[in-house]
């Protein structure tokens, strides 16, 4: 009640603000120093972003690119080359107060809002009201703050959700769609040393849920169980499984009944999940922010989607042969409602071994 309250006050208060001080568009500069980047959501929309944000970079080559990001989520852009600088952000107040000052001596010429939480929007109006690029569905109520809204198409894939704004705000027309994260060698080495006893052996990294509040997306524990007990035997891979803090209790689940697991949930920071999926043989894992990491990589997915994620929008590049998904279709009007339970593991089992046969025969 009281996030309505502030909320709908603060609303009023910049509505009543840009009647002072219009969000009206200007000319944008051909050569900013500095773009402000907004894209402080979830890992999974950290990754989306990544494309935009390379393709700002692209278009204004000469430009400080400065990302805002999830405090607690900064390794995504903090792993991407086309970010010159990340700045931390939280919903705290106090967080606005550090950036404004952090943007105090060099204002930038050119705001860009991606994926961002309605609480970031009047940050971007006061860094610059007149050069503020954002999509109208992610900004919603605060979207009359934009001096350059755009609208994208709901039908398209995540990524390109924000690479069309990132375009609109002059980036670099022919940037790729493709996400991104660059796994550092000396993370990569350090991995190889903690995980000594098996990380040069064959093994499939499994991702064993996303957040709770999504969780309706994961594959059912019993049948992860029942996938891993099916695949032992046919293939010389260890499983390791990984996982968040809501996925504990599966993750405990799975490896109290297959104890030749190595269970790494919650047993990892994002820059080790990162490392240990690069050089599995294979991804396993339903639509969670590990299953877009292992796409920006490079690691061959097994993408296991919910009926509402569908590949258009979720999935992988489209012909990429390192990737392949099982999506579940939705019931038919008037069937009973299709979810991630009706995924038998017999069909995920057959799709492990025929991507893990065909890596080992080339």
């Amino acid at each position: 009640m009281w996030k309505k309250i502030t909320k709908a006050a603060e609303k009023g208060v910049f509505r009543g603000l840009t009647k002072i001080r219009p969000a009206d568009p200007v000319t944008l500069p051909l050569q900013p120093r500095v773009i402000a980047v907004f894209s402080c959501t979830g890992i999974g929309d950290g990754l989306f972003d990544s494309a935009a944000i390379r393709c700002l970079k692209l278009g204004y080559p000469d430009a400080r690119l400065v990302v805002v990001a999830h405090h607690r989520r900064m390794t995504v852009a903090r792993h991407n080359p086309f970010a010159d600088e990340v700045l931390p952000y939280s919903k705290s107040p106090w967080t606005r107060f550090r950036l404004l000052g952090a943007f105090r001596t060099s204002r930038p010429c050119l705001v860009v809002a991606l994926r961002v939480n309605e609480e970031a929007v009047p940050l971007g109006y006061l860094l610059n009201r007149h050069a503020f690029f954002g999509s109208v569905h992610r900004c919603r109520s605060f979207s009359f703050l934009l001096s350059h809204p755009i609208e994208s198409s709901p039908q398209s894939h995540a990524v390109e959700k924000t690479l069309s704004v990132a375009r609109a705000a002059g980036g670099a027309p022919d940037a790729p769609g493709t996400m991104i994260y660059q796994v550092h060698e000396t993370e990569r080495e350090a991995a190889s040393r903690r995980f000594a006893p098996w990380f040069g052996e064959p093994y499939i990294a499994w991702q064993v849920g996303g957040g709770r509040t999504l969780g309706y997306r994961d594959w059912p524990p019993r049948h992860i169980i029942e996938a891993i007990r099916l695949l032992q035997g046919q293939i010389p891979h260890r499983i390791v499984i990984t996982g968040g803090h809501d996925n504990r209790e599966a993750a405990n689940l799975i490896a109290s009944a297959c104890p030749d697991v190595i269970n790494l949930c919650r047993r990892t920071s994002l820059e080790e999940t990162a490392a240990v999926v690069q050089s599995a043989s294979l991804l396993v894992s339903s639509d969670t922010g590990v299953m877009h990491l292992g796409f920006a990589i490079g690691t061959p997915t097994l993408a296991l989607l919910h009926p509402r994620s569908r590949p258009e929008n979720f999935g992988p590049p489209a012909g990429d042969p390192r990737f392949e998904v099982i999506h579940l279709q939705p019931a038919p009007e008037g069937g009973a409602p299709v979810g991630m339970d009706d995924l038998e593991p017999r069909r995920v089992v057959e799709a492990v071994l025929r991507r893990v046969r065909r890596g080992v025969s080339s």
